[in-house]
């Protein structure tokens, strides 16, 4: 009994393993692609499989969160350059990271680099675009997928929203962020994020 127990569990482990090796893989895929130039990919299979790896779950929040600071203090002090320098490198610690891509576009074209604007700005369009096409956000059931809880706050500021309140709800096996906010015109709305893969990523950083 004993023996059958530990293959049982054996099992499991090669199992859960296995997956995670598969989304190493079609995250490396692709986003090796990306940063070679090639900007016409499939950015929803690109996040929810690199969101998915032991990289990105292990990823520096803490240290993205400071350079971020700095480089919006210089952005408004208008310095192009360190901005650059800064969106670099968070995108070193987190290639996925939309505002470090339009924060690096926003600089390059500032200093005469259109090529690369462009291709940043393709990058944050297309990881943008595709937590819009994820879901309505209507409620739960089509709520649209996240990867973390950065890309809601990417997503309210790049619509003009104003947050004022969020709580977690759940329908099935749906857990969602529920975003109460108010939109460029003043209007109320309510915003359902999908956080299933945000929470999955926190159990297996405490594991």
């Amino acid at each position: 009994m004993k023996r059958f127990t530990l293959t049982v569990v054996a099992a499991l482990f090669l199992t859960v393993a296995s997956f995670a090796d598969e989304y190493e893989k079609a995250c490396a895929e692709i986003l090796n692609k990306v940063k070679s130039g090639e900007t016409a990919v499939d950015y929803a299979a690109l996040r929810q499989n690199c969101g998915r790896t032991s990289w990105y779950v292990q990823r520096k929040q803490t240290q993205i969160d400071k350079i971020r600071k700095e480089m919006f203090e210089a952005a408004n002090a208008g310095k192009h350059e360190e901005v650059k320098k800064l969106a670099q490198s968070i995108l070193d610690l987190n290639y996925l990271n939309m505002t470090a891509h339009k924060m690096l576009s926003w600089s390059l074209e500032a200093l005469g680099d259109s090529v690369g604007a462009k291709r940043h700005l393709d990058i944050e369009i297309g990881l943008l675009r595709s937590i819009g096409q994820s879901g309505s956000g209507k409620n739960c059931k089509e709520s649209k997928v996240v990867i973390d809880v950065e890309e809601e706050y990417f997503v309210m500021w790049i619509m003009g929203w104003k947050l004022k309140r969020q709580q977690t709800v759940s329908d099935g096996d749906i857990t969602c962020d529920l975003m109460q906010v108010v939109d460029s015109e003043g209007n109320e709305r309510s915003e359902y994020f999908n956080v299933n893969i945000v929470f999955e990523n926190y159990r297996r950083s405490y594991k």
